[in-house]
């Protein structure tokens, strides 16, 4: 159950020393591109020889991805030994009264970052907030920087149904005098922004009138761009993640990396550097395995008109769809957006209490009977459109980062995981043509 506020992870910081003050830290919100952006900025702070930590959610398969320090991950018996001093805590202070209630999961999990973070005596946290900003469990830190990455409708129900609601609540990470970057590029959430860093005296940079992306070529589905901040000019910017919208949000990181440079030393090479190499698993993440496959959690519907826009760009003619979603996003709106690009649909059940149950799904679209399968479960809807697909077709894994997680390890086993630079397209292992038993 979800219970925001802050002052849980506050009084649990306090019991266990405050450990979010012993480094500095980046703070990233936003409803896309968020992981994206820390992802970047992570990758560029350790080209710099940063001893960094990066928190992110959701994971994709295992809980340690949330946590990982130098783009490692936590290890199961250093994360068992940080869970059993927080829940030990969480005892004494439920016991004296001062939590109210018991710890949500996503708190607990915070708290084991910041712990996690201080004791490996990292220089810089690049912290993404899970939900929102003003009263995330991240938002107890004080940053050498704020980003807020987009702006859009989703997680309605706790955030706001507007816009401008939203774009409050994201605000809510920017802190007085800290300096601030926004890619949100729409009016509504622009006057949010910009109100909230004039109240708190945060310098604000916008992307499109202080950040100015120029010259984007594409080739293979990756970009190369130049970029222009207040302070310098880059030239041939080389990006690893997918799309062509990941301009914007490596823009957002080189702003957020240039705030830093008072405090270390980061050069341009790392930056460029940083970029080529950045790895962002199931974000338009493709792979070789039995036939060609792409991975890509589109849960909203700016996320799937992201997605459609890069399907339509690589020109695929043949998209052989595995879908799931929980029953509370907007199925609707994804579905819209991404099934008239799909030769044909295989909707699968997640193993999610929230999960949506696919014959609810495909009575939303009547119209698709002849095209929609029903699966069992998840392997029998990754069996199937392997089996269905044509070498020359694509098959994409889509609608919920929790249905991406659950299938990754199928994946990669069919190819052995075998990633080459740059970017995050996988080459085959020796994959039959048909179907592997799951």
């Amino acid at each position: 159950m979800m219970h925001l506020g802050l002052h849980r992870t506050f009084a649990m910081m306090e019991a266990l020393g405050n450990p979010h003050l012993k480094y500095p830290s980046v703070h990233i919100a936003g409803t896309n591109g968020k992981g994206s952006v820390a992802a970047m900025t992570e990758s560029i702070l350790r080209d710099a020889g940063l001893v960094t930590g990066m928190y992110t959610s959701p994971h994709l398969v295992r809980v340690e991805e949330r946590v990982r320090v130098s783009g490692v991950q936590v290890p199961p018996s250093a994360f068992a030994s940080l869970s059993s001093e927080i829940r030990a805590a969480e005892e004494t202070l439920l016991a004296k009264g001062i939590l109210d209630r018991a710890l949500t999961t996503y708190e607990f999990l915070t708290c084991c970052a910041f712990l996690r973070f201080a004791r490996q005596k990292i220089d810089i946290a690049v912290m993404e907030v899970g939900l929102g900003g003003k009263l995330d469990a991240t938002n107890i830190i004080q940053p050498l920087c704020s980003v807020v990455a987009s702006i859009s409708l989703d997680h309605q129900q706790y955030l706001g149904n507007t816009i401008r609601k939203i774009a409050a609540e994201k605000a809510g990470i920017i802190k007085k005098g800290i300096p601030a970057i926004s890619g949100c590029c729409a009016p509504a959430a622009d006057e949010v922004m910009r109100r909230r860093a004039k109240a708190v005296d945060s310098r604000l940079l916008e992307l499109g009138r202080d950040l100015v992306i120029q010259n984007v070529r594409m080739r293979g589905g990756r970009a190369t761009m130049d970029f222009e901040t207040p302070g310098r000019r880059y030239k041939n910017l080389k990006l690893s993640l997918a799309g062509e919208f990941q301009t914007r949000n490596a823009a957002l990181a080189v702003a957020a990396v240039e705030t830093l440079e008072p405090f270390f030393h980061i050069e341009s090479t790392n930056i460029r550097s940083g970029l080529l190499n950045t790895r962002w698993e199931g974000r338009l993440d493709e792979y070789h395995a039995v036939r060609r496959t792409l991975l890509d959690g589109a849960h909203n519907p700016a996320a799937a008109m992201i997605l459609r826009d890069y399907l339509k760009q690589r020109k695929e003619s043949e998209i052989h769809m595995i879908f799931g979603a929980m029953r509370d996003k907007n199925i609707k709106g994804v579905a819209e957006v991404l099934f008239p690009m799909a030769k044909h649909i295989y909707l699968t059940p997640l193993a999610n209490t929230r999960a949506a149950r696919p014959e609810d799904i495909v009575n939303m679209f009547p119209g698709y009977n002849g095209r929609v399968t029903i699966c069992r479960d998840i392997k029998s809807a990754l069996r199937a459109a392997w089996a269905n697909c044509p070498p020359s077709g694509l098959t994409m894994i889509t609608g919920s980062l929790y249905l991406v997680g659950d299938l990754l390890p199928h994946v990669q086993r069919s190819v052995g995981a075998l990633r080459v630079t740059p970017g995050n397209v996988q080459t085959p292992m020796g994959g039959s043509r048909t179907a592997p038993t799951l």
